[in-house]
């Protein structure tokens, strides 16, 4: 009636942890970077906004960045407050998560804790290997089982020349392109391959097999066909490229432990699941997600979910070490998973929710709801919901006055509302375009003209000077780039300066009510902060920020 799940399924699917039970080390001072009122942001709360910011979206570090980030951290906590003020955090969704956001917060802290902390740092001497192979190429094939016995028969086989990669390939993979191949994983170099394989690759000249290797994933045997390395490499190479094989490094032995962490941790649980009540819960999850057959849909509501499954509701679906859970319990913890996991199996979605709430009771039970770093992550945290809901209660009653639109023009006329650039070039003539390119480089270098025909003037989109005007708004300010035919000549161009007007308030405004309707929420969140920074005492340390 029951069934168990894998502790290598579950392994596959979790951001890991380990399960060392050292005494943690002492919690660094908090760096105060900007204050409202008595509300302090520490650098770790501001960090923690914003590298994601520069990790995945379209922009880089830079004092501008840093400034529009805290400004924007100070207003989630103005937001906030006047939230509380409201009585938006006591409603019934950001009471249910605040246990959802406590426990994200004690796994990254139960992680940094027994996994990063845990982690042997890069040496100079794993560097320079690691560099040095950075500049090594090599032609890599593999034959993959999952036990010892069955490698250690594949390398008898090759080893008796009666078989070769390619025909054992097709013995070995599922996979049609590696079945294919003879096993062919093409060229690897440094950080391409598990630690314990990239080992065994560099120490095999061309032509050489290996003797079976175990790595994080199984068994293998690997051949090098060939190689390509860099001859001509120098210690300023290694220097400029020193952080990013620091990092490599460290990412990878990261994933290693942490991996093996989660296996250990897990071996701890004995995960049954109730068979029969699985297979009449997961059908109606899966037509509650999709009533159309789509292969996405809406956010998954608990409300209807539990209605449609009211008679299922009390039965089994797993149990933990004894411990049952009820339908009603994971279908309750549904939503505060990645949304990914719910088109696979109610198998790995639940195995995720029981591998959270195991993670979060440990936490637990080493006390580190009280650390710093949880606390002030948890608070962060149900600050962004409380302001998000608070804009956004707010958002749906606000109406826009004439004073709005003209802020919001102000605010966005020299981004948003503006006629094409007006650039002031310099154009050097040339009765020849070959004449001209060489020209460039002289003009390049000596920073000077050497052209009598030379002359500045102001050009904008459009008319017979756009072919200037397109080539000169794709160069910096002070550079030069051409030839380009202007008035029957071949022309150098130089970009002396530029300049953004703006279009006229009243010809744009249609443009501008929809604009600020399509953007209600940004919207409506610039004109409360507007109205509510001058009541708050603000101080930016600007050079702890930029430091």
């Amino acid at each position: 009636m029951f069934r168990k799940i894998s502790v290598l399924i579950l392994a596959s699917i979790f951001l890991s942890v380990s399960c060392s039970n050292e005494e943690a080390a002492p919690e660094p001072k908090r760096i105060v970077v900007a204050t409202v009122d008595q509300i302090e942001i520490s650098e770790t709360s501001f960090q923690r906004a914003y590298l994601p910011v520069l990790l995945y979206g379209d922009k880089f570090d830079s004092e501008e960045n840093r400034s529009e980030m805290i400004n924007f951290l100070i207003g989630q906590k103005i937001l906030a407050k006047k939230g509380r003020e409201s009585n938006v955090d006591t409603s019934a969704h950001i009471v249910r998560m605040r246990e959802a956001i406590e426990n994200r917060a004690l796994s990254r802290q139960l992680y940094k804790t027994w996994v990063k902390d845990q982690l042997e740092l890069p040496s100079e001497e794993d560097l320079r290997v690691g560099f040095k192979r950075g500049q090594k190429g090599l032609f890599v094939r593999h034959l993959f089982a999952k036990t010892e016995d069955e490698i250690r028969a594949y390398s008898q086989r090759l080893a008796s020349g009666d078989e070769s990669f390619y025909s054992l390939a097709q013995e070995v993979f599922t996979d049609t392109m590696l079945s294919k191949n003879g096993g062919a994983l093409g060229w690897m170099t440094f950080g391409d391959l598990d630690e314990t394989l990239e080992d065994t690759v560099y120490s095999l000249k061309a032509g050489q097999v290996s003797q079976p290797v175990r790595s994080q994933y199984g068994w293998h045997i690997l051949s090098v066909d060939d190689t390509q390395e860099e001859v001509f490499i120098t210690e300023e190479d290694y220097q400029k490229n020193r952080d990013l094989i620091y990092n490599k490094i460290l990412e990878r032995r990261e994933n290693l432990l942490g991996k093996q962490v989660l296996n250990d941790f897990m071996k701890n649980f004995k995960i049954e699941f109730n068979r029969e009540i699985t297979k009449q819960v997961w059908p109606q999850v899966i037509a509650h997600l999709n009533p159309d057959g789509a292969q996405t849909g809406p956010a998954l509501e608990v409300s209807g979910l539990s209605s449609s499954l009211d008679n299922l509701r009390n039965e089994t679906l797993l149990t933990v070490d004894g411990d049952v859970w009820s339908v009603a319990e994971i279908l309750k913890k549904l939503p505060d998973l990645d949304r990914s996991l719910l088109y696979g199996n109610l198998y790995i979605a639940a195995s995720n929710i029981i591998r959270d709430e195991m993670i979060a009771r440990e936490a637990r039970e080493l006390g580190l709801q009280n650390h710093a770093d949880v606390v002030e992550e948890v608070q962060d945290s149900q600050d962004q919901i409380i302001a998000d809901t608070y804009v956004g209660l707010i958002a749906d009653t606000l109406e826009f006055t004439p004073d709005h639109f003209w802020n919001y023009y102000e605010d966005h006329k020299l981004n948003k509302y503006h006629a094409p650039d007006s650039l002031k070039i310099e154009i050097y003539g040339f009765s020849d375009s070959t004449v001209a390119r060489r020209a460039l480089y002289k003009l390049r270098d000596a920073n000077i003209s050497t052209d009598p025909s030379e002359k500045t003037l102001w050009i904008t989109a459009g008319g017979e000077t756009n072919q200037l005007f397109t080539l000169s708004r794709s160069i910096a300010i002070g550079t030069m780039a051409g030839p380009v035919r202007y008035n029957q000549q071949w022309n150098l161009v130089k970009l002396l300066e530029r300049k953004r007007f703006p279009l006229p308030f009243d010809s744009i405004k249609s443009k501008i009510i929809e604009d600020m309707e399509r953007e209600r929420f940004a919207t409506t969140r610039g004109i409360l902060l507007d109205a509510f920074r001058p009541e708050h005492k603000i101080s930016i340390d600007y050079k702890l920020l930029n430091k």
